[in-house]
């Protein structure tokens, strides 16, 4: 199936919403509109080009369609115009702009000129490009992405912390801060994943204890505003929350708990919560993270292995105890 390279922005109105909604609306698989999101980069603060006018929020993202360029780009304006696009002025500011920046190797000019002819000469297109398709050649310059980034300034050009959207398989993923409007949902949540996970494990009595007192909404909003608390919830396109992450930064920080919904596991999910996490914990110059897991649980250990974490004690009878040493340069 071909692949195409789109590159989103905005400056105008809520911008992190919009262009959420925007990724979560190119993916369409199995319609008319066959397209799929495969990859999204980061999130990205940029300075503005042209007339005096608010900083852009940008990113990228790769799909896969069976749309040709033309209909492609079509769509892409379609949804320019759900959201108000004015085009009124050269270079002015917008509530959205979606870019079709590649298209395969293909080299198109009349109607529509692909590659877009100034992809090369943007570090808010090149930046986040080179995050997901560091390999794709330019069919013009025969240059990679990254080696086109590389030649570039990213001068005003700045990731932003502490979202992020992952291309799951089912669709695109929103990782984001808990907010209040989450509990009766996340509650829902936890008890889905509790049953799953530890039916078998432990006495059912207990399983409903645990989850009435810890998932309370009295005992979740004095949790989650606790100095050092940082809780972030992994939403689907269709607005389920699929997955959670808390963590209590301090010296060391304490992972408290990380759950991905059964039937959304396998995704990556759990690891780009686990990436958000870590990218604070850098951050925040903290060089130590703990958790503990069930012993009976071996689906999580093997996960928290996985991604680094290794076994230094016991807790009490049932549990172990995991450490992790943060050694990793924050993300550019």
């Amino acid at each position: 199936m071909p692949r195409a390279a789109v590159s989103l922005g905005a400056n105008l109105g809520p911008r992190l919403a919009t262009l959420t909604c925007a990724v979560r609306s190119l993916h369409c698989p199995d319609s008319q509109r066959d397209m799929r999101v495969t990859a999204i980069s980061s999130w990205y603060e940029t300075e503005p080009i042209g007339p005096v006018q608010p900083p852009y929020l940008n990113a990228c993202l790769t799909l896969e369609t069976t749309l040709e360029p033309e209909h492609l780009l079509r769509e892409l304006h379609q949804r320019e115009a759900d959201w108000h696009r004015q085009r009124t002025e050269h270079w002015g500011a917008r509530t959205l702009d979606l870019d079709l920046l590649l298209y395969d190797e293909r080299v198109l000019t009349g109607k529509i000129t692909v590659p877009h002819p100034h992809m090369t000469e943007r570090a808010f297109v090149l930046v986040p490009l080179a995050e997901i398709a560091p390999d794709w050649r330019h069919p013009l310059t025969g240059c990679s992405i990254s080696q086109l980034r590389q030649r570039c300034s990213d001068k005003g050009v700045e990731r932003r912390h502490g979202r992020a959207m992952l291309a799951a398989v089912t669709g695109p993923v929103d990782l984001r801060p808990f907010v209040a409007t989450d509990m009766e949902a996340l509650r829902e949540l936890a008890a889905l994943c509790w049953w799953s996970t530890y039916r078998g494990h432990l006495s059912d009595a207990y399983i409903e204890w645990f989850l009435q007192h810890a998932y309370s909404p009295d005992s979740l909003e004095h949790s989650t505003t606790q100095p050092g608390s940082c809780f972030w919830v992994a939403e689907d396109m269709h607005g389920r929350l699929v997955g959670f992450l808390q963590v209590m930064v301090s010296r060391p920080a304490h992972i408290l708990r990380f759950y991905v919904a059964p039937d959304a596991q396998g995704q990556g999910i759990g690891s780009a919560l686990w990436w958000l996490t870590y990218d604070l914990l850098v951050r925040e110059k903290v060089r130590c993270c703990t958790l503990t897991v069930l012993r009976s649980n071996l689906k999580a250990i093997r996960f928290y292995e996985r991604i680094g974490f290794r076994r230094v004690g016991t807790a009490g009878t049932d549990r172990y105890e995991y450490r992790l040493e943060v050694v990793r340069e924050p993300s550019a």
